[in-house]
């Protein structure tokens, strides 16, 4: 296990801008940094850049900026854990948001709006299905370099196979890796968890996987204002394109 200092306060990033936090602070109706598509209609593109967010000039100062903006959203973090006789009840109203980090300059890491999926087929999980292109409103026709797809995960767990096929799409689509600064960068995805403290939600870590970089699968969680990393599983691919998630313990 490693560490990371944050570059930036850890009030700020527990907090975060109290504009962005639809929780913690008085936000208009609809909420405006939230695109929701109405049923069997999925979006093809999502606006950005978000308002008041960033621009960042690392991918890693952007993931940490992102976390509490996610984990703030209504229902985007379960207060009690999974053993909890309540947690079904918090369950049936979690919501799972999405959206992409992206650059259209090469130099600055934007976010895009955050979007949910209106429709939930699947009891045992929570999805969101984030389109595959960006269209920055300052400049519609720019290239845009795509580096993180980002969502949260209500219940704390770990990336699964549906967000690892999802990645992998967009590895396709995009190509597995872009220039940021000057600098070759891959697509990866994140996958936020937050804590509910005296009421207010906060981030508490992220999972991340790389897949062009190597088959880890780390977590990255708070820890008295560090950033503390761990390797927690390893992602085997089939010749098929699929993905099986192997906890370090069990490593061939």
């Amino acid at each position: 296990m490693g560490e990371m200092l944050f570059p930036v306060s850890i009030r700020s990033i527990l907090l975060g801008p109290c504009m962005l936090l639809a929780t913690a602070c008085t936000a208009p109706r609809p909420n405006p940094y939230v695109v929701t598509p109405n049923p069997g209609e999925p979006l093809t593109s999502i606006p950005g850049p978000m308002p008041d967010f960033g621009p960042y000039t690392q991918v890693s100062e952007a993931l940490l900026a992102a976390c509490p903006v996610i984990i703030g959203q209504p229902h985007a973090s379960i207060p009690v854990s999974r053993g909890d006789q309540n947690f079904s009840v918090y369950w049936r109203t979690a919501s799972e948001y999405c959206a992409w980090l992206y650059s259209i300059d090469g130099t600055q890491v934007e976010m895009s709006l955050l979007t949910t999926s209106p429709v939930q087929d699947d009891p045992t999980r929570r999805r969101c299905d984030l389109p595959a292109r960006v269209v920055d409103r300052r400049n519609p026709d720019a290239a845009v370099a795509y580096l993180v797809m980002l969502h949260n995960h209500p219940g704390g767990e770990r990336i699964s196979s549906p967000d690892l096929q999802s990645i992998a799409e967009m590895a396709r689509i995009h190509g597995p890796t872009t220039r940021l600064g000057g600098q070759p960068i891959s697509i990866s995805i994140a996958a936020f968890f937050g804590e509910v403290r005296e009421g207010k939600p906060e981030c508490a870590g992220f999972y991340h996987y790389v897949p062009a970089r190597s088959d880890e699968m780390l977590r990255y969680t708070v820890d008295n204002g560090r950033l503390m990393r761990k390797v927690v599983a390893r992602v085997d691919w089939s010749e098929n394109g699929i993905p099986k998630v192997l906890p370090v313990e069990e490593r061939p």
